[in-house]
């Protein structure tokens, strides 16, 4: 909850950090740990943080853009449940 409030105060920055784009994130295997991507630790949104600028920098997009475009990706990928598998991509 506390990754929502800091996008919504500063979108450039921050995304939220989410069950789908942490599995996304770990199928293509950017983090480690934490395969299911539930229970976040602050390692777990330090990566996450430390991803999403990255690739904001890189893309010369916000956080956030970065963030719902992964979330859209696993989304269309998912074949079970949320909590089931990433189909390969």
């Amino acid at each position: 909850m506390a990754s929502a409030v800091l996008m919504l105060l500063d979108p450039k920055r921050y995304g939220v950090i989410d069950i789908r784009v942490w599995q996304l994130l770990y199928a293509v295997g950017a983090v480690s740990g934490n395969q299911r991507g539930v229970h976040f630790s602050l390692e777990n949104w330090l990566q996450f943080l430390a991803i999403l600028r990255d690739l904001s920098s890189r893309f010369r997009v916000t956080a956030r853009a970065i963030e719902r475009t992964l979330f859209n990706v696993h989304k269309a990928h998912q074949e079970d449940t949320l909590y089931g598998s990433l189909r390969a991509m």
